[in-house]
């Protein structure tokens, strides 16, 4: 029970200093566009709409994607070229 609550304590300040550390950045999943989508569109991959306003986006060539979910603008991001062809 000791052993357990040193290794909960240790876990505990280890957060702490990492918070603390100055580097948000490292904290939060990495985003490769922050942009909100300006006008409704279709998501690229898959042709759903997708309503303006939305922050789930991508920038290629100065343009800004919008997409449905996550898992399209993984798709997309992996290779957008296929997706632009259409």
């Amino acid at each position: 029970m000791k052993k357990l609550m040193t290794c909960i304590l240790l876990l505990l300040l280890s957060t702490a200093a990492f918070k603390s550390s100055g580097n948000p950045e490292l904290l939060s999943a990495p985003q490769a566009q922050t942009d909100s989508l300006k006008t409704d569109a279709r998501d690229p991959v898959c042709g759903m709409k997708v309503k303006k306003g939305t922050t789930l986006t991508h920038n290629h060539n100065k343009v800004v994607y919008g997409f449905c979910s996550a898992g399209c603008k993984k798709t997309f991001v992996s290779n957008p070229d296929k997706y632009l062809k259409k």
